[in-house]
């Protein structure tokens, strides 16, 4: 059986069992780092999809590879595909996926097969993309400022920005907003404060 027609039929016996969403989800390529505890080599590492729908997760790796994340009552704890939990968190412009025994960090600052790349793929100069992981100039003054709590969200507005979602993650909360052509994420702490502020891909920005 040829691999296209392999992961249509497992999307399609996901989708039925609960997996996935029907909806199509939004790709976009990344870079991925995928290694197990102890292991070295960097086979599964590289260019890689990524698509996220309504909660769903898909990350499919140049090795072939590819996993399907269904998400739980917690945000950002998922369930695999093989029913292992699955825990997000986001570090700058990264997504971490960590596994009880492996884990893939998923890249959204790079651009792919442009020939003034290095070997590996990496290109930093390319697009809108190499700005992410970046504070906007214009929020950098709320970064460990003084506003706290609904004040953050009532400025983020002030200054062209919309709220489209939050997540909870432990003692933090993350504010996603849309504004000046960006998506960015702001980690407010157990206290609320603006603890830091950078911009992501527009897929963080879905609702």
């Amino acid at each position: 059986m040829k691999a296209g027609k392999l992961v249509s039929t497992t999307a399609l016996v996901l989708a039925a069992a609960g997996w996935l969403p029907v909806a199509a989800a939004d790709t976009t390529e990344a870079m991925c780092e995928a290694r197990k505890d102890g292991e070295t080599r960097k086979g599964a590492s590289g260019p890689c999809s990524f698509s996220q729908r309504q909660g769903y997760v898909s990350i499919d790796l140049r090795n072939g590879e590819t996993w399907e994340l269904s998400p739980r009552d917690k945000a950002n704890h998922f369930r695999d595909q093989k029913g292992n939990k699955v825990v997000r968190s986001v570090e700058g412009g990264d997504h971490i996926y960590k596994w009880e025994h492996r884990k893939i960090i998923v890249s959204f600052n790079q651009q792919h097969g442009h020939d003034h790349g290095d070997n590996n793929g990496h290109n930093d100069h390319g697009g809108n993309s190499a700005n992410h992981g970046q504070t906007p100039h214009e929020l950098r003054d709320l970064v460990d400022g003084g506003y706290v709590g609904g004040e953050v969200a009532d400025e983020m507005g002030r200054r062209g920005y919309h709220s489209v979602r939050d997540e909870v993650s432990g003692n933090d909360v993350y504010s996603y907003y849309k504004g000046h052509g960006n998506c960015v994420t702001v980690r407010l702490d157990g206290r609320r404060h603006v603890r830091s502020i950078v911009t992501g891909p527009d897929l963080d920005c879905q609702r």
